[in-house]
């Protein structure tokens, strides 16, 4: 433990000589007795019985909890306080021997100890007779040794006794005699009271008051510091350990002799130092220095400065009040704030409470944000923007130029205001303000700006942005809100920007990226709601302001205000994409261009024409627009099902059974991720568009063009029991077809059979045997049985199935000709 801390210079200026007097100084051969003599029969009789252990601190087999005077004054000063002193024992001495701790302290045993009965000395001589040996001194107090006289040893300190030895020495021709303390004798220690583990120990006579303390685990925290007893030889003398722990008088802590007996009595008077100390804590008061053993004469009230004293000092100088909280009879608990520094206040039960108020800055301006001056900064050395900003190594690469913000407070309205400036303006000497002291200046990053002003149409997510990006404080984020311009059109990054009063036109579009390629110079419109003719004039009022030409018009002489609204109109794209593809059996298949006005039988005369092989009549021609609207409506399909679904889930008249549920869902989830193709039927024979040029469908960019070769079979698929394709047969009629391919399934809809013939068109069939009407089949064709929707009926719009059945069949036939 550190015992430093608390000897301040604060602390040493002070007088304690009344309650914390240095007591007499004391040494292990002459103890002051005390007025009052006292015999250890009346010791054991009259002290010890009452002070024996508790049970609930009495073990150190676990951390010491928080004691119950710990508990009361922190509660009543509102922190965590700990009695002072009690961590010298934290060091518990279960782990250790007690060989340990009897052993000796080699090479601490100084010439000037002084032997007594017991004590071992080793003895070497060296020269013409080499001996070393041990010679123990008798309970006569004698040493002896071989062929030497009997030394009276007892009270002889080890330089005596060694200059004794060597003049017997003499008398033997060229001897050295060598005396040193080997082992010492073995005392008993008694200890009772207030500590963990009272009982007889067997220690050494180099063992200490802390020493014998320590090995009984220590003082318990009902026990006290200031107030042990040590009885020796019938007189008792008073140790107080705070002069040990502070430093004062180490000799405080004594060493022990054979006999000797420690008592720790109950805690004593006690008081609290809190708050901005040194070292908060509760400290145990002194008694008076003629105080009897009955311990009802502690000395009564202490000065603030002796608190502050063994509390080590306040933690800084400056706004500190010191208050005094004191519990009256009643229970009532009263507050007194103390002035007087030497005034004796303080007693038993009382807290000194330190509250360090918030300190003042003056003379000072503060930077905050995206600059190398950031920090603090001498209002006499930056009284204005441009001596605190004076060039442009002032900011980094990352700073917003358009606006920083003063946070100034206003005396007069007891408050905080915010001022803007352009910090671009600044920097070129063409914006000044002055400062005072205590205002703080905000410098933000683009990122920031960036992060809580971009384009965020729903307010849920632009709240979550704010929230998670909080990098500017709430009401400086709030003012700048208020602060801003809009710049929409012909720039890289068009959106809102906070500003100040000050900047340009050019720096708005700088801040915005610059313009665009496609940017009209010519014509820029400014909004705005700034009117510096008519103040008067309503705030609402807009009037609007054109540019228009901004290769004559410098733009940095254009000032724009707070509300504007920048617009740079954008010019007409020169070069746009405007491909169609076209693939299957053409010569040069692949992506053309088109301009306005060009038909199909230009692009396949751009291509080199149809091939030998090619079958025109199944040419599928995708468009754009009709592939977005075919998505649209299975994309709507899937939501009515869904929709569908739920309402007859909560009809329990109708519900429909688990094998419904996972067809309807199959569907609907089919219709959200199919891929529409947007077939467009047209006519792509070239000999047919050259005779009727009105068939000849005019071009739109993104026209998809597959012509395949000329097909010999004929697909069925749908509900077959084995979907194929047959081979062409002129006499064949649609049953013949459907029989080939196993024949209809269960769920097959006979009536509502189709065929699809090559260039997209589709025809009802009649294939149930009382209606059967055999038609021709072309090669190329697919004669689709839909599936019957009776397994939807359960659903309110069940009768529209078969139309969303039929088209997604359609759908997935044209998919697989462009696969393959």
């Amino acid at each position: 433990m550190a015992l430093a801390c608390f000897l301040t210079p604060h602390a040493k200026a002070q007088d304690f000589s009344s309650p914390y007097a240095t007591p007499p100084q004391y040494n292990d051969s002459n103890i002051a007795p005390s007025e009052e003599k006292t015999a250890p029969e009346n010791i054991a009789t009259d002290i010890i019985a009452p002070l024996q252990p508790d049970d609930e601190t009495a073990t150190t087999d676990t951390p010491q909890p928080v004691s119950r005077i710990e508990a009361i004054y922190s509660r009543r000063a509102g922190e965590d306080l700990q009695q002072f002193g009690y961590d010298l024992f934290s060091q518990n001495t279960d782990g250790q021997t007690q060989e340990n701790q009897k052993a000796m302290p080699i090479g601490a045993v100084q010439d000037d100890f002084v032997l007594n009965v017991g004590d071992t000395l080793r003895i070497t001589f060296t020269g013409q007779h080499s001996e070393t040996l041990d010679a123990k001194i008798d309970t006569q107090g004698m040493l002896l040794i071989p062929d030497m006289m009997p030394v009276a040893a007892v009270g002889l300190t080890i330089r005596q006794l060694r200059e004794r030895l060597q003049d017997e020495a003499q008398e033997t021709h060229n001897t050295q005699i060598h005396v040193s303390l080997a082992s010492v004798q073995q005392i008993g220690v008694l200890l009772i009271g207030r500590v963990k583990q009272p009982g007889r120990y067997n220690l050494t006579v180099f063992n200490t008051v802390i020493d014998a303390l320590e090995h009984a685990g220590g003082v318990r925290k009902d026990g006290s510091l200031r107030d042990i007893k040590l009885v020796r030889a019938g007189r008792s003398t008073i140790i107080d350990l705070y002069t040990l722990l502070n430093g004062n008088t180490p000799a405080a802590d004594l060493r022990l002799r054979d006999g000797d007996r420690l008592i720790v009595p109950p805690l004593g008077h006690t008081l609290a130092v809190a708050g901005a100390v040194k070292q908060p804590g509760i400290f145990e008061l002194p008694t008076a220095p003629t105080a009897s053993f009955s311990r009802n004469n502690a000395t009564d009230k202490h000065s603030l400065n002796q608190l502050l004293g063994i509390a080590g000092g306040i933690l800084q100088e400056g706004n500190n009040r010191f208050l005094r909280l004191s519990l009256q009879t009643d229970g009532r608990e009263t507050t007194e704030e103390i002035s007087n520094r030497t005034l004796p206040l303080f007693g038993d039960g009382d807290i000194l409470l330190i509250e360090h108020g918030q300190e003042k800055r003056e003379n000072m301006i503060e930077v905050i944000g995206a600059t190398p001056q950031a920090g603090l900064h001498d209002e006499s050395q930056a009284k204005t923007l441009t001596r605190l900003f004076p060039s442009e190594t002032t900011i980094q690469n990352n700073t917003y130029p358009l606006l920083g913000i003063i946070e100034r407070h206003d005396p007069e309205q007891i408050t905080t205001r915010f001022i803007s400036f352009p910090i671009r303006s600044v920097l070129k000497k063409q914006y000044n303000l002055s400062l005072h002291s205590e205002d703080k200046i905000y410098i933000f990053k683009k990122q920031d700006i960036s992060k809580e002003f971009q384009d965020i149409t729903n307010d849920t997510d632009r709240q979550q942005n704010t929230k998670n990006n909080a990098t500017i404080p709430p009401e400086i984020l709030s003012f700048m809100k208020e602060q801003t311009i809009a710049i929409r059109g012909g720039v890289r990054t068009p959106g809102t920007y906070p500003i100040a009063e000050g900047n340009t036109l050019e720096n708005i579009i700088a801040v915005a990226g610059g313009l665009s390629q496609d940017a009209d110079k010519s014509r820029i419109e400014i909004t705005s709601t700034h009117n510096p003719q008519n103040e008067q004039d309503d705030f609402s009022t807009r009037s609007r302001r054109t540019i228009y030409d901004l290769n004559k018009t410098d733009p940095a002489t254009i000032p724009v205000h707070i509300g504007d609204a920048v617009r740079i109109n954008l010019q007409s794209r020169q070069i746009e994409e405007k491909t169609v593809f076209i693939s299957g059996e053409v010569k040069s298949p692949g992506r053309y261009e088109i301009l306005a006005g060009d038909h199909l039988s230009t692009l396949l005369a751009r291509a080199g024409g149809l091939s030998a092989q090619a079958y025109p009549a199944g040419t599928i021609f995708s468009r754009e627009s009709e592939r977005r609207a075919e998505e649209t409506r299975f994309r709507n399909a899937a939501k009515d099902l869904e929709r569908s679904l739920a309402a007859a889930m909560q009809n329990d008249k109708k519900a429909p059974n688990t094998e419904q549920i996972e067809m309807v869902r199959g569907l609907a989830s089919e219709l959200s991720t199919v891929q529409a193709v947007g077939r467009i039927t047209v006519e792509s024979n070239p000999a047919i568009l050259s005779e009727h040029p009105e068939l000849d469908i005019l071009l739109e960019p993104g026209d998809k063009i597959y012509i395949p070769k000329r097909p010999l079979t004929v697909r069925v698929s749908g509900e077959v029991l084995s979907p194929a394709s047959l081979q062409f047969r002129k006499g064949k009629d649609p049953l013949d077809y459907i029989d080939e391919a196993g024949g209809f399934t269960f769920h097959a809809d006979k009536g509502r059979s189709f065929v699809l013939f090559p260039d997209g068109s589709a025809q009802p069939l009649k294939v149930s045997p009382w209606n059967h009407t055999p038609i021709f089949i072309p090669p190329g064709s697919t004669i689709v049985v839909p599936r019957d929707p009776k397994p939807f009926d359960f659903i309110e719009r069940a009768r529209d199935f078969t139309q969303i059945l039929s088209n997604l069949a359609v759908t997935s036939i044209f998919i697989d000709d462009l696969r393959n």
